[in-house]
């Protein structure tokens, strides 16, 4: 069981992290991007710099049918049932610290033992109370608050639960004729059995469930519509496999032969999970991880089985994600780019397990789906019409149109031989493109034939073979066809084809309509990135309210199915009990060299009047060009670059004044020419010319790849560093926020420190503590154009402080087999290079600690990263450590953004302006196992949307409990908080520790600097021009590789 509610994509090409796999839950996460665009996401991700209150989106959304999105005016109000809120159970709050007092007995006997042990010479297995430690105690730091959350308890009865898997096989087909007035003989025919999935597999396994309970009355069912089935009692099968019947639906007495295998049972018992939830004990094996992970899967799969039931009013994407359409509905049109998409809101689910009870985690969340509806309406919206090859325009606006309709289901209006009206569910292969056709031959009867040059051609220019016997066999128009056999006449709209490429049946869009509730997995572009974060940026209030009654709804959390198998929740959402931790004091320097603090509000404080910390290199050499998308694009001069550069040095950052500019004096060139060749050449030029700094200033945001290319570059072909920004923000007449945010980037780039907190963090006083962090990125919605024969890989990036500074974080990022999580023999390497460097900062000396984050595992890997990549980590400080010193001590934490739990203020007095839980707030009791070590986190003031807090898990320990005994829980919590504070590039505290902040921005780099793989668009392959190959470039440049090119 994954905590983080499905991991979902990170952004088809590379962009976009969190796309529908995971669902857009709110608009209060990371942000995303690479790192020089200023982030696009809201929430925390900030564009710092002068003033530091940058950050969120803004608009951009284009409503569509009525159904765009109304003004939220529920931001400044407190969740509450009936005008108050519950306490947190005390029941449960008095569990939870008798089980964390036992633990620190335990705990301390342990290290008596292994301390008398270790006295008398006797060899240690690393065993341990280090890996997966107990919670040494709860945080006791902060003003304590009261927070609703989005759980619901869940009451069970201690029954045994009986778990099967099914097989699905189709072994034959029964039918006759499709024509009524021609009785079919009956015929049998038997094809190779092949897998049954899809819609297929979902009315299969709902007829075998029907079939079983036919068979005994008596059994209770539930089932994830897929290849598991959960029953109350053990099934007596008369026969297995079982014979099942499926009716063909495009048929009239056509059936499928289905065989059914049915494998099990494995008993799933309760009353094992409750005495666990009660006692925070495992007598069989306290190192597994998560705990009864089968029960709890057969909770779900009871909990979902109400809604999956529903076919034709819920679309059940994924796992746990569960969309209503129709009666309750909440969608909204996208409609952006020429793609026929729409957001529709619903809701996610999972059973937890917490302590002394179990959970529903239940949330709000947002998918992409097609735009249900007449096929000939959308046109019209659209202004489709048959378009002729000449008209390159039209035809790229088709080509994004026609992109999501292959494989859209669809109901047909049919009239058989005898007039009967019918309407069958048919699948679009896609728009009739006479390209298409013509590299095609008919697997049967005659060609199409097409009157003009049209590259989507409508019923007057398709012609097909009709054969009807009642006259010659001839030609015909698909237009005269309809207006001759149904006296209908057609519109000019481009036809559809619901056959195959080499045996097309051609329908005319009026007789066709999209069914609801099809998701879409494939990347979004920005403009519906935009329009898809503002749909689902809504206020705490408005989601707690939605998971209270739409929620409850909509997931059949009150049906009397659940009683059946002894299941009821609770009405109310909890309510939990979090502290407000204290903020830290940021230093600078001001204007006369000596240090100054700054007290943060809200999370976020202002540079008015001080100076970086510590400028980087002097950059003697620097150049910039503005790339033009249009002839009459504003050009930014040599004047305005200068005083640019003199504001930088206001800041303290190290910059001559003038840029060195070609010797022509030119400084643009167009957009065009920079996706061909102009841009290596000019970056020939600046390294012919020693260039330090490249500043590349574009007329509008980068949507056609030219970001990818400056990086790849820049990064890894040539070495030099590179910032991009756009002409708007520098002609805007002192934009010194902008400036700053610049500034903050290109000082970091050069090895400078931004700011600092006033008072070292305990556990880096001395100067001996290194921080790492790493993560994976795994490709995802990817076109298959975009790759060819080639998998994607998925990219891993690794960051490590060298100094007590905390500042400077040099990276490295490398490729590993496609979807493969768990890091490789590569790690060895490249933490061994993490190592050298700390060394080299540090007068030769290595670390005595080591903290590491691990970003992005869910539950069900933590033990895999003890088993594989720990030992890795260890191989790679015995390389480096001298032989008698043992080595460092070791702390992982794995830090979790995409999950699914959010907190909700009870009152004003724990609420930010945006209704929001107040930067700061911890939760490490009420949700949580009270064995295992976690907490949530909100360290980031969320500017709108509901904050997404993020999730720490302890999962080894050989440092802050040997260092800081009972006071463990609150320095791990200080530490983690407190960094929060040090992302060198924003003036504001964020959502996720920078060291796993930043090793996601390395992947993101990382997938830059592989536009060819990661960064093609629907209609346009990458252009590389005629000079350095950037294909053959993806390692970082000698130049740059220790430095934090990627920020």
């Amino acid at each position: 069981m994954s905590d983080r509610g499905g991991r979902g994509g990170r952004g088809g090409g590379g962009r976009d992290r969190g796309r529908p796999g995971g669902g857009y839950s709110d608009r209060g996460g990371r942000g995303g991007g690479y790192g020089d665009r200023g982030g696009r996401g809201g929430g925390d991700r900030g564009r710092g710099g002068y003033r530091g209150d940058g950050g969120g989106r803004g608009g951009g959304f284009r409503g569509g049918r009525g159904r765009g999105r109304p003004r939220d005016t529920t931001t400044g109000l407190a969740f509450n049932v009936n005008g108050s809120f519950p306490p947190p159970d005390p029941v449960v709050k008095d569990l939870e610290d008798r089980v964390v007092k036992a633990q620190a007995t335990l705990a301390a006997g342990l290290a008596a033992q292994m301390g008398k042990a270790a006295n008398k010479g006797l060899a240690l297995e690393a065993k341990s109370t280090d890996i997966f430690p107990m919670r040494p105690a709860f945080g006791s730091d902060g003003r304590e608050v009261v927070l609703w959350t989005n759980y619901f308890r869940v009451h069970v009865k201690p029954a045994v639960l009986y778990k099967y898997t099914v097989e699905f096989v189709q072994v034959g087909t029964e039918g006759g004729s499709e024509k009524p007035d021609q009785p079919g003989k009956s015929k049998t025919s038997k094809p190779t059995s092949k897998e049954v999935k899809g819609r297929k597999l979902y009315m299969a396994v709902r007829e075998l469930l029907t079939m079983l309970a036919a068979a005994d009355k008596s059994l209770v069912l539930a089932t994830e519509y897929k290849s598991q089935l959960v029953s109350l009692q053990k099934l007596e099968l008369a026969e297995n496999p079982v014979k099942v019947r499926l009716p063909v639906e495009l048929g009239v007495d056509k059936v499928d032969i289905l065989e059914a295998t049915i494998h099990g049972p494995t008993e799933a018992p309760l009353d094992h999970l409750l005495r666990y939830a009660s006692t925070m004990s495992d007598a069989s094996d306290d190192g597994i991880f998560p705990k009864h992970p089968d029960v709890v899967d057969a909770l779900n799969v009871i909990l979902g089985h109400g809604p999956r039931s529903r076919l034709h009013a819920i679309s059940a994407v994924g796992s746990a994600r569960f969309f209503p359409f129709g009666k309750g509905e909440s969608v909204t049109d996208l409609y952006q780019d020429f793609h026929q998409l729409i957001a529709a809101r619903g809701f996610f689910q999972s059973t937890r397990l917490g302590t002394g009870r179990l959970l529903l985690n239940a949330n709000v969340t947002h998918g992409v789906f097609r735009a249900s509806g007449r096929l000939s309406d959308l046109f019209d919206k659209f202004q489709i019409q048959p378009t002729h090859a000449f008209n390159a325009q039209a035809v790229r606006k088709l080509k994004a149109f026609a992109k999501f309709l292959p494989k859209t289901r669809v109901w047909v209006d049919m009239t058989l031989s005898n007039g009967k009206e019918v309407r069958r569910t048919k699948a679009i292969h896609g728009l009739v493109s006479q390209k298409e056709w013509s590299r095609q031959r008919p697997a049967e009867g005659k060609p199409l034939k097409f009157i003009g040059d049209f590259e989507y051609p409508g019923p007057k220019q398709v012609q097909f073979w009709l054969d009807d016997g009642k006259s010659p066999g001839r030609y015909i128009t698909v237009f005269d066809y309809f207006k001759m056999k149904y006296k209908r006449t057609l519109r000019e709209y481009p036809l559809v084809n619901l056959g195959r490429s080499d045996k097309p049946t051609l329908v005319p869009p009026e007789v066709i309509e999209i069914q609801p509730g099809q998701s879409v997995k494939a990347r979004l572009t920005m403009n519906e990135t935009t329009a898809m974060l503002d749909v689902a940026c809504r206020s705490p209030y408005s989601n707690a309210l939605s998971i209270s009654t739409d929620g409850r709804k909509t997931l059949g959390l009150d049906e009397p199915g659940l009683n059946r198998f002894g299941v009821s929740l609770d009405k109310n959402l909890l309510t939990v009990q979090g502290r407000i931790l204290n903020v830290p004091i940021i230093s600078y320097l001001g204007k006369d060299q000596r240090r100054t603090d700054v007290g943060p509000i809200n999370g976020s404080w202002n540079m008015r009047g001080i100076r970086v910390v510590k400028p980087g290199f002097m950059i003697e050499r620097w150049t910039y060009l503005n790339i033009m998308k249009r002839s009459d694009s504003p050009i930014i001069e040599v004047s305005t670059m200068k005083n640019f550069a003199r504001f930088l040095g206001t800041m303290g950052i190290k910059i001559k004044e003038t840029p060195v500019t070609l010797g022509d004096g030119r400084t643009f060139t167009s957009w065009e020419r920079a996706m061909s060749d102009g841009l290596e050449n000019f970056f020939d030029w600046a390294k012919n010319n020693r260039m330090q700094y490249i500043i590349l200033i574009l007329t509008e945001k980068d949507s056609q790849g030219l970001y990818p290319k400056i990086k790849s570059l820049g990064d890894c072909a040539y070495g030099i560093h590179t910032t991009i920004v756009t002409s708007k923000h520098l002609l805007k007449p002192n934009n010194f926020m902008y400036y700053a945010n610049v500034g903050l980037k290109i000082n970091l780039k050069a090895g400078g420190v931004n700011h600092k907190l006033r008072e070292d963090i305990g556990l880096l006083k001395d100067g001996k503590t290194m921080i790492a962090g790493y993560d994976v990125t795994h490709p995802t919605n990817m076109p298959a154009a975009a790759v060819g024969t080639r998998e994607a890989p998925s990219l891993v990036g690794l960051v490590a402080s060298i100094d007590q500074d905390l500042a400077q974080w040099p990276a490295s990022s490398w490729e590993q087999h496609a979807k493969q999580e768990m890091l490789s023999g590569q790690l060895v390497d490249a933490f061994g290079t993490r190592l050298e460097l700390w060394q080299k900062h540090n007068k030769g000396q290595f670390p005595d600690n080591i903290v590491i984050f691990r970003d992005g595992v869910s539950e069900g890997q933590f033990v895999q990263v003890l088993e594989q990549e720990l030992p890795l980590i260890r191989e790679a400080c015995r390389l480096k450590y001298p032989a008698k010193s043992g080595g460092p001590k070791l702390t992982i934490v794995v830090s979790v953004k995409r999950h699914q739990t959010r907190f909700f203020p009870t009152s004003a007095d724990s609420m930010s302006d945006s209704g929001n839980v107040m930067n700061g707030t911890v939760v490490d009791r009420g949700v949580t196992q009270a064995r295992y070590w976690d907490f949530f986190l909100t360290a980031h003031h969320a500017l709108k949307g509901t904050a997404r807090p993020a999730h720490y898990t302890v999962i080894l320990d050989e440092i802050f409990r040997a260092k800081f005994k009972a006071n463990a829980a609150n320095e791990i919590e200080r530490l983690t908080h407190q960094l929060c504070y040090l992302y060198g590039r924003a003036t504001k505290a964020v959502s996720i520790c920078p060291p796993a902040y930043y090793a996601d921005i390395v992947c993101e780099r990382a997938r830059a600097h592989r536009p060819e793989i990661f960064d093609v668009s629907d209609t346009d392959s990458v252009s590389t021009g005629t000079g350095k190959s950037i294909v053959a470039s993806r390692q970082v440049h000698e130049n740059l590789k220790n430095t934090m090119y990627y920020i």
